[in-house]
């Protein structure tokens, strides 16, 4: 038998002209063109600066979260060769730089440096007015500095202590008929940013080298009574290998180091 070929006819399709505009140098030019492409560079660089934000902003949110101790203010003064000291803030317990944050304890601190006649001395007794409250003080000395002498007052206080008291310290230095009387001034002024805006500047300038580390974070205060240079915030990170990275905040928020 023959094999039979069928042909099939397949109806013709005529599809409709497109008419494409030429791009040329007017089409470019054109202001609807150039709107178009300004906004989206506007978009484009908006959402890198937002993305930006938000990865700072995190940073920010972890170093708070693992705050190992933050000195909230200071109050100081000099008399003669002795320099007081009254810090209120919280810190860690047990305190150690290693990285990890434990839960933290709230501290107010009086401290005492003075020069060689203090060496003798195993602690230094006294009176601190706070506002209107008065607490007895045993000022223990500190065994790696013996011109050193400190006292946590947290637990006689049992309240919060506003910037805005007062505070004023009496020291029987040589014996309990002779005393040192000291008017303590705030380290910063009233315009000054806080201890937790200290801490945002200083992760926004070296947040870079603590990416994807575990680390913690003190903040503490630089004031030198003696050389009346003013005060500093001191911003330390610590990471869990051991590595420090620091930022020393001014009273404006600028950061100098």
């Amino acid at each position: 038998m023959k094999k039979m070929r069928l042909k099939l006819k397949l109806p013709k399709i005529s599809l409709p002209k497109l008419k494409l505009p030429k791009l040329g140098r007017k089409f470019f030019l054109g202001k609807k063109f150039l709107v178009c492409a300004g906004l989206a560079v506007i978009v484009a660089v908006g959402s890198v600066i937002i993305l930006n934000g938000i990865q700072k902003d995190n940073l920010y949110n972890t170093a708070l979260k693992n705050v190992a101790e933050a000195r909230y203010y200071m109050k100081s003064a000099k008399g003669g060769n002795t320099t007081v000291q009254f810090v209120v803030g919280k810190r860690e317990n047990p305190y150690k730089q290693d990285g990890v944050t434990s839960a933290p304890t709230a501290f107010a601190l009086v401290n005492v440096t003075g020069d060689d006649t203090l060496k003798a001395l195993s602690q230094i007794e006294g009176t601190i007015n706070i506002g209107q409250d008065q607490f007895p003080v045993t000022l223990l000395q500190n065994p790696y500095n013996p011109l050193n002498f400190s006292c946590d007052i947290v637990s006689q206080i049992n309240r919060e202590v506003s910037p805005s008291e007062d505070v004023e310290l009496t020291l029987f230095i040589t014996d309990s008929k002779t005393s040192t009387y000291f008017k303590l001034e705030n380290a910063f002024g009233e315009d000054a940013i806080s201890w937790d805006k200290a801490l945002q500047v200083a992760t926004a300038k070296v947040g870079d080298k603590l990416k994807g580390q575990a680390f913690e974070s003190y903040i503490t205060i630089m004031d030198n009574v003696a050389q009346d240079s003013g005060a500093f915030w001191y911003v330390q990170f610590i990471t869990g290998e051991g590595k420090t990275h620091y930022c020393v905040v001014a009273p404006d928020g600028s950061a100098i180091s």
